[in-house]
């Protein structure tokens, strides 16, 4: 027993992509806050409409209305030349979408630009590309593999012109907000750190209509005042425009202020 060695294991790639991410997030001082939303109404409507429509849509589109009321939502803090806010004109959701890939287990992430813009309908057509398509025939998850293909220097070299060199490209490869569920495996949030400015974790719909969610933000770029009322409303826009978009089919239109 005494003589048994361990043995060296390589990182395959989405090991090495992730570890590539958690880099970049490690600067960024994230906290986290959570709430119960009432659901129950959007929850009818949406057991009562014929389209596929999931929370993942929903939530990717009330996250996206609610940044054009909080605008600290659009907001990225960039480091270069000196400490600013970069404002984003609209929003872009980075959408967390688990994957196998090369017989292993991988999580990759697929921008979606505009969703306040966007009907449910498009929206839940991109979601399940993201899912369902071959890997690497999504953009996204094709330029993540080849980015992740580089020596060490290089990946980090990309990885830092992605986060600080300009406001822009930070908000259309990473993202303005980010959207994971945790339903799935029947666990919740507990600790994170994000590359971004918000990310929304939510579990599934009980019985009673209530969802939990947990939004994790960039202390830097705004408080727990605003966390709060995000996750307010978030869950104004689900219940009412939402809901109408579902029942109306009338797309809930809106443009960042």
């Amino acid at each position: 027993m005494a003589t048994e060695k361990g043995r060296w294991v390589p990182l395959s790639l989405p090991r090495k992509w992730m570890t590539d991410l958690l880099r970049c997030a490690a600067r960024v001082p994230t906290v986290a806050v959570g709430r119960t939303l009432r659901v129950r109404t959007i929850a009818e409507a949406r057991k009562a409409n014929g389209l596929s429509v999931g929370w993942g849509a929903l939530l990717v589109k009330g996250m996206a209305l609610v940044s054009t009321r909080v605008p600290a939502l659009r907001q990225i803090y960039m480091p270069y030349p000196w400490p600013h806010f970069y404002e984003a004109p609209y929003s872009v959701a980075s959408v967390v979408v688990d994957r196998e890939y090369e017989g292993e287990h991988a999580v990759f992430s697929a921008s979606m630009l505009y969703p306040e813009r966007l009907s449910l309908t498009v929206i839940q057509e991109k979601l399940d590309h993201f899912k369902n398509a071959p890997v690497e025939t999504v953009g996204a998850f094709r330029r993540l593999i080849r980015t992740t293909r580089y020596p060490l220097p290089i990946r980090r070299l990309l990885w830092r012109i992605g986060m600080d060199a300009s406001g822009l490209v930070r908000a259309r490869f990473f993202g303005t907000y980010g959207i994971n569920s945790m339903a799935g495996g029947r666990i919740g949030m507990v600790q994170t750190t994000i590359p971004i400015t918000a990310a929304l974790f939510y579990d599934a719909v009980s019985r009673e209509g209530e969802m939990s969610v947990q939004l994790a933000f960039d202390h830097r770029v705004f408080d727990g005042y605003t966390a709060g009322r995000i996750l307010g409303e978030l869950e104004s826009v689900l219940n009412n425009e939402l809901c109408t978009e579902l029942t109306q089919g009338v797309p809930s239109h809106r443009n960042a202020a």
